[in-house]
């Protein structure tokens, strides 16, 4: 071992998703079965095929190979197949019957919620009241809370969960991924005392939270080819690994051991705040036109972001990815820029680093991020530019932003917003990328 665990701090932690979530809650309105029927929640199911699976029920998964990514012309036709829009505003509201369950065990502070479907709970200080037993062992007090918390949340939604228990949030979250989801309890205890027996026996290195393709090649090639592998580096390889991924990689070596020392309960700042908007976009845009109107307004979309949150931006990163049917995947670059949370400024910066770099190719996806943030009241004019103009420029976006909050974003936008390739005006009524509820 290259850890003494009994010097680590031991929690009682448990990650709880709801299992299939927006399939299971379509499954549950109908009266069906949300373990035993084949259904799909699907965003725009049109005959152009450019829809995309955003949840499929186990059952769907398991009998037609269904993923949360397979797009709607790849979708099996199947008789007993139910294909539904999604109801972002409904799963919202389900979602917090859920957390307020949650909140029934623990306090807010030691609640975290990871997603709409996932959430952390650290029920150190209530697992003695609501298992109060003395004969009991911890792990047998961390199954019977994590059972009660599946029982009332299936009475009270008829939704199953799958929990993962751990000594700290890490091993939970592993604990959920590799082994609730797949028995037949829906619970799993990982702890310091198994590491060995349950982490470093993970078969993929990609089913290990942290790691994706990408990083799984690049510790290939420093000779890494396993969990285990990586939780017992001698000293020079992990002067190399540090070497190649910095901090990252040492929280990967540490986590490979079970180490993860955070606790819900403590505030937590970020380094760097950004704000960003992306998009995947319902059709393939061919035209530049199109393509620069898409970015016209996310660059004033993020910028109103910013002046909300009184930023000003010193570096712009724009994504454009390729359609699937071209070679390319597209470009990501970034670039600094004097701070500024002007819309005119942002919208000329974004559409020149797009000019310099796309090449002709038709494009699916665009994201738009302002990064570099600085927090001050004062301004640096632009000694190129009039300060009567930037003073104009400056009291135009507030009464935008003023008009846009009190009356909506659709009561205010550019005409080119009004083309076949305007976007703002049907985003506006989508949650989270999707649709809220809306009829049809």
């Amino acid at each position: 071992m290259n850890f003494d665990y009994s010097l680590e701090p031991v929690r009682d932690v448990f990650l709880i998703d709801v299992k299939s979530f927006y399939a299971s809650v379509e499954c549950v309105q109908r009266g069906l079965h949300p373990l035993k029927t084949m259904l799909v929640v699907m965003s725009t199911a049109d005959n152009t095929g450019s829809g995309l699976v955003l949840a499929a029920s186990p059952m769907a998964k398991k009998e037609l190979g269904i993923s949360n990514v397979t797009r709607a012309r790849d979708v099996p036709d199947h008789k007993d197949l139910v294909i539904v829009p999604p109801r972002m505003n409904f799963y919202i509201e389900e979602n917090m019957k859920i957390n307020n369950i949650y909140r029934s065990v623990v306090a807010d502070q030691d609640l975290h919620i990871y997603s709409i479907d996932e959430s952390i709970l650290d029920v150190t200080a209530s697992l003695n009241l609501f298992v109060p037993s003395a004969t009991l062992s911890r792990s047998e007090k961390r199954w019977r809370l994590a059972r009660m918390i599946q029982l009332k949340i299936f009475r009270e939604t008829g939704l199953y969960v799958t929990v993962g228990v751990g000594d700290n949030p890490l091993l939970a979250k592993l604990a959920l991924d590799n082994e609730s989801k797949h028995n037949r309890e829906l619970i799993a205890e990982f702890t310091y005392q198994n590491v060995e027996e349950k982490i470093w026996s993970i078969k993929n290195m990609t089913d290990f939270w942290g790691i994706g393709s990408r990083t799984e090649k690049g510790l290939q090639s420093i000779r890494i080819r396993s969990i285990r592998d990586l939780a017992n580096l001698p000293y020079p390889d992990l002067l190399l690994l540090k070497k190649k991924y910095g901090v990252i990689g040492m929280q990967l070596y540490h986590h490979a051991n079970g180490i993860d020392r955070s606790i819900i309960s403590e505030p937590y700042r970020t380094l760097e705040k950004s704000y960003g908007n992306s998009q995947v976009l319902d059709r393939d845009y061919v035209w530049k036109d199109e393509i620069e109107t898409v970015i016209r307004e996310m660059a004033d979309q993020v910028a109103t972001r910013i002046r909300r949150h009184n930023a000003q931006t010193e570096c712009i990163h724009i994504f454009i990815g390729a359609s699937m049917s071209e070679a390319t995947r597209g470009f990501s670059k970034q670039m600094k820029i004097s701070a500024t949370d002007s819309t005119k400024k942002l919208t000329e910066h974004c559409i020149g680093l797009f000019r310099r770099n796309w090449n002709g190719f038709n494009v699916r996806h665009v994201g738009i991020t302002y990064k570099n943030l600085v927090y001050n009241e004062n301004r640096q004019l632009d000694l190129f530019s009039s300060a009567e103009d930037q003073d104009r420029q400056i009291k135009l976006d507030l009464i935008v932003d003023r008009i846009r909050s009190k009356y909506g974003y659709t009561k205010l936008v550019h005409a080119a917003s009004l083309t076949a390739g305007g976007r703002s005006i049907k985003r506006a009524s989508l949650v989270g990328g999707h649709a809220g509820g809306i009829p049809g």
